[in-house]
C-alpha cells in the first residue's frame, strides 16, 4: 500500500499519540474522513489486525452522508488461485464482525455505530509491520528506489539495502512485495513514456 509521504508521517503521528488505553465508543466526533480512518487505523495496528474501507452512502449531491471501516477478515474468502497462494498474508477473511459506522455532515464523521469484538486471533506484535493498511513507502523511500532502479540494482537488493538502512524490515513501513510492486509500475511508466517520445 504506497502511498505519499505526507500520508505515511501522518499515520505515524497517529500511532506515535495514541494513548494504550484508547478506545471508540458512539458520539465520538472527527473533523473528516482522514481523521477518524487513520485513528482507526493507528488503533487497528495497536492491536493486532487490519482495516479496509467498506461502503458508502450518499446523498442526492453524491455527498457521503455515512461510511463504514471493516477490520480486515470481514468478509470471507474466495478460494485462491495457485499465484494467490504464493503471497499468504496476515489477514485472512473469517467473517469478523468488527467494524465501526460513522455518520457524515457536513463532512464531519461521528461514531454511530462500533463493534470491537473479533472472531479471530490478533497479529503478534513482530508481524504487525505486515499489516496492509499500515504498510507506505514513503517520499523518500521512493526517491532512493527509484535512483537504484536507474542503476540496475533489482528491487530485493533494493529492499535490503532499505530495510538495512532503518535497522530493521519491520522499521522500514513497507514489505518485499510493496518494493517489487513498485518496481514493476515504475517500469510500466517509464515503458510507456518510451512509447510517446518514439511517436
Amino acid at each position: 500500500m504506497a502511498e505519499s509521504e505526507h500520508e505515511t508521517s501522518h499515520l505515524a503521528h497517529v500511532i506515535r499519540d495514541m494513548e494504550n488505553d484508547f478506545e471508540f465508543a458512539i458520539g465520538m466526533v472527527f473533523s473528516n474522513e482522514d481523521e477518524a480512518y487513520y485513528k482507526y487505523v493507528a488503533y487497528a495496528i495497536g492491536k493486532g489486525f487490519g482495516v479496509r474501507k467498506g461502503h458508502t452512502v450518499k446523498n442526492r449531491k453524491g455527498e457521503i452522508t455515512r461510511r463504514i471501516f471493516l477490520c480486515n477478515c470481514e468478509g470471507h474468502s474466495v478460494t485462491s488461485s495457485n499465484q494467490e497462494k504464493k503471497f499468504e498474508r496476515a489477514e485472512v477473511r473469517c467473517g469478523c464482525p468488527a467494524h465501526i459506522k460513522f455518520k457524515v455532515d457536513n463532512g464531519v464523521y461521528e461514531v454511530i455505530e462500533y463493534v470491537s469484538e473479533h472472531n479471530h486471533a490478533f497479529v503478534p506484535e513482530d508481524q504487525k509491520h505486515m499489516i496492509r493498511c499500515g504498510r507506505m513507502i514513503s517520499d523518500t523511500c521512493k526517491g532512493v528506489l527509484s535512483g537504484m532502479m536507474k542503476a540496475g540494482i533489482g528491487g530485493t537488493m533494493a529492499y535490503k539495502f532499505l530495510a538495512n538502512e532503518a535497522g530493521g524490515s519491520k522499521n522500514l513501513g513497507f514489505i518485499l512485495r510493496d518494493c517489487q510492486k513498485f518496481y514493476r509500475q515504475k517500469a510500466i511508466r517509464l515503458w510507456k513514456g518510451e512509447i510517446v517520445n518514439n511517436f
